[in-house]
């Protein structure tokens, strides 16, 4: 089994599902084939490698929508709709995140649990210190104008750890949701949006500015060594999934007076699913019996919350107890039920494994240039491929 999960509270988290399959059948031993580094782009290499070569694993980790859709074109994935029927998955599930395991009607994947991109973790005490409030109306002008503040009182305020690209695409992704939308934010995808609208370029410059509040060496840090700093004091905000929950609470760091959270600014309502879910192959499967006792198992209510537990994450599944779980995850299930729900682009989940690629390759151009005009001109361009 293949994923990218190898991070503290990632590697916690995934020893869950594969302890709860070992308890489903004792006979079984899995092989926790993760790969680290590059924000799963390694991971998806090394699987791309084995399955040009008809050397599968019995199942790998992916995002639904997009990235899956990529798998299924490319006749990678198995029809697992007949699993799907059998339990009765998709009456458990929340309409939008079950049809972004679909395509043609056709069900591909399984969701273990539910992430939102457009976090902030905050420091607290650094906040207090400065004077600065962030809540669910504080807009995106006020914001930036607030770290202005807290670099005048003397420590960084945006932590960013981008030495692998999909943090500061995911920075710039809430930059532009919180500017279009979300209606917007999906029309950009359908191509009934334009990439070089007046919004998207505000959402450019909102992005440049915060390049030029955040930490000088944010190129050479991880997403969880960004978030830590943030957590230690050493930085105001980071922006990252609310994997960081997991990683900064199995850290030892306390939650609500070590770190606290807000929605994006201008983005209470704005939900950016990241999804985490397993497939399996559709031909040469090493051990088919094995794999799908490893897809019921990832969609057994108690496991889904034992997960969540660590990772930092909600249920897919609404059968899941969420009672058990911190007050952040709580209010998160709660906003989930209520919000616009819109897919990561950072992640590849909204569209083509290409497009997002193209995204990629802008945002590390832009991180150098920051020529707006350049970066709107190459994602209008790709807007045309779609």
């Amino acid at each position: 089994m293949t994923s990218w999960w190898t991070s503290g509270s990632e590697a916690e988290a995934l020893q869950v599902l594969i302890d709860a399959v070992e308890k489903s059948d004792p006979s079984l031993s899995v092989e926790n084939a993760a790969v680290s580094g590059g924000g799963g782009a390694n991971a998806k290499q090394a699987l791309a490698a084995r399955l040009q070569a008809s050397d599968p694993p019995d199942s790998w980790q992916l995002h639904p929508d997009g990235e899956l859709k990529s798998y299924v074109e490319g006749g990678q994935v198995a029809d697992i709709s007949a699993l799907w029927e059998k339990n009765g998955w998709a009456a458990d599930l929340p309409e939008d995140v079950a049809e972004q395991q679909a395509f043609d009607g056709k069900y591909y994947t399984v969701p273990v649990g539910v992430h939102r991109g457009n976090v902030l973790w905050t420091n607290p005490g650094v906040l207090a210190d400065a004077g600065v409030t962030l809540d669910e109306s504080t807009t995106v002008d006020q914001f930036l104008d607030d770290m202005k503040t807290i670099a005048d009182s003397g420590t960084t305020p945006i932590c960013l750890g981008d030495k692998d690209v999909f943090a500061s695409a995911q920075l710039l992704e809430s930059f532009i949701m919180a500017r279009v939308g979300a209606e917007n934010w999906k029309a950009l995808f359908t191509n009934e949006y334009a990439f070089d609208s007046a919004d998207v370029e505000q959402a450019l410059e909102d992005y440049k500015t915060a390049l030029s509040l955040a930490n000088e060496d944010h190129a050479a840090l991880t997403w969880d060594e960004a978030a830590k700093k943030v957590a230690a004091g050493e930085c105001a905000v980071s922006l990252m999934g609310d994997w960081a929950y997991g990683e900064l609470a199995g850290a030892g760091f306390e939650p609500g007076v070590d770190f606290g959270w807000a929605s994006f600014p201008d983005s209470a309502q704005i939900f950016d699913y990241v999804g985490d879910g397993f497939s399996i192959p559709a031909s040469n499967i090493p051990n088919a019996d094995a794999a799908e006792l490893w897809l019921t198992t990832l969609m057994d209510p108690a496991v889904q919350t034992d997960f969540a537990a660590k990772k930092g994450s909600i249920p897919a599944l609404t059968t899941a107890d969420t009672s058990t779980l911190s007050d952040y995850q709580q209010e998160t299930a709660a906003t989930f039920k209520t919000a616009d729900v819109v897919s990561s682009l950072a992640h590849g989940q909204v569209t083509t494994a290409e497009f997002a690629r193209v995204f990629a390759d802008a945002v590390s151009a832009f991180n150098g240039d920051q020529n707006v005009d350049s970066f709107l001109a190459t994602m209008v361009s790709a807007q045309g491929s779609l």
